[in-house]
């Protein structure tokens, strides 16, 4: 009877104590949540959530087969930093095929431009000819009118004479016929009436080759027009040797613009980190086709790091940008980083299912960026981080 006696009263102070236990364990794990994991100040707000980044996706702007990837899942890497190769055989090929297409467009621009120079002599001598020949002509025409016109004034001087010369022999033979004159004087008459007749027939000779010649100065005038017709064909065929010449540059022009558009492929070839960062995710393998577009590691700017978490809505009328924060993660408990607000959200939202609230789960919160300083670089995306933010920034951190 004494046994089981003593074995309740054992077993209600085992009860007893271990109800202690857990009270004060209890007692603790309040205390440590409030003085430790939370905050008893009511200027400051904890939040949870994770370090996040801006994600830049490397891609290639070609097409072909990978053949070179230096980084790995996790890899540091610098801006300017070799990060893959595509197989360029085809696009040397190509710029090869471009470089001879434009040796050739050259060979014939300069077939066109030699044609524009020859054609551009010929039609500048064809315009001295032109010029001398007019010239001539007009010197020609002129020395044909004068002496035309001296043969002219010479033969009314003659018709002048012949005509006294022919009234004195008329005259003259009447007398002689009457026997008033002598027979000597009669043959005086009659020399100089022929010797005038003789010069009344030079002279209208002398005309005739005078307007002959005329005629024939003024037939070079035909000549001239054919140069004239010959300058404006030579004139057109120069134009069209321009236009040529026009066209080959423009083809050489278009060739070269097409060799730099390749050469820009070329490099395109090589692939580089834009920024500072980490390597998240590797999408494709040494030996895959890339195909334009498609990424193929994920960078996380390390210069840009974040934690992303909520904020109830009846907290959210306290923060504002730039209110500082301390940041908390686990692999560095002895330390903080120093952050601010750079993101408050203009709408409200369901709470998402990974979203931790310190005391009870809210139904509606703000979305909020908390930006980090992070220059050692040793904070990583995707570690879980407490965030103690300080809206009212009169009061201290203690």
């Amino acid at each position: 009877m004494f046994d089981s006696m003593e074995k309740k009263i054992l077993k209600r102070r085992l009860i007893l104590t271990t109800v202690i236990f857990f009270f004060l364990c209890g007692l603790g794990s309040a205390y440590y949540s409030t003085q430790i994991g939370g905050s008893s100040k009511a200027w400051i707000i904890d939040l949870h959530g994770w370090v996040e980044g801006t994600e830049v996706s490397i891609s290639s702007k070609v097409r072909g087969e990978l053949i070179k990837l230096t980084v790995d899942e996790s890899s540091d890497v610098k801006k300017g930093d070799l990060i893959a190769k595509i197989n360029s055989e085809r696009i040397c090929s190509r710029i090869n095929d471009a470089k001879a297409q434009i040796r050739e467009a050259k060979a014939m621009h300069e077939k066109t431009h030699n044609q524009v120079e020859i054609l551009e002599s010929r039609l500048e001598g064809a315009k001295i000819a032109l010029s001398l020949a007019q010239e001539r002509s007009k010197a020609k025409i002129r020395q044909a009118k004068a002496r035309l016109e001296a043969v002219k004034a010479t033969r009314g001087q003659a018709e002048s004479n012949l005509s006294k010369a022919r009234k004195d022999h008329t005259r003259f033979r009447s007398l002689a016929k009457k026997k008033s004159i002598s027979q000597s004087e009669m043959d005086s008459v009659e020399d100089e009436y022929l010797v005038n007749l003789a010069e009344m027939e030079k002279a209208t000779r002398g005309v005739i080759l005078a307007e002959a010649s005329l005629s024939l100065a003024k037939s070079s005038l035909l000549g001239i027009n054919l140069r004239e017709n010959d300058i404006r064909t030579l004139g057109k065929e120069f134009m069209a040797a321009k236009t040529d010449e026009k066209i080959a540059k423009a083809v050489i022009e278009s060739k070269v613009a097409k060799k730099n558009e390749i050469e820009t492929a070329f490099s395109d070839t090589i692939i580089t980190a834009p920024v500072n960062g980490t390597v998240t995710d590797k999408v494709i393998e040494v030996g895959e086709d890339v195909i334009p577009g498609t990424p193929i590691v994920v960078l996380t700017d390390l210069n840009t790091l974040f934690v992303k978490t909520y904020i109830e809505q009846n907290e959210i009328g306290k923060i504002k940008l730039n209110d500082p924060c301390h940041i908390f993660v686990d692999s560095f408990p002895d330390r903080f980083f120093k952050g601010q607000v750079i993101l408050i959200a203009s709408k409200a939202e369901f709470t998402p299912r990974d979203v931790q609230m310190n005391e009870y789960r809210s139904t509606m919160v703000y979305k909020i960026k908390i930006g980090i300083n992070n220059p050692e670089g040793i904070l990583k995306p995707g570690m879980p981080a407490d965030v103690k933010l300080k809206w009212d920034t009169d009061k201290t951190w203690k």
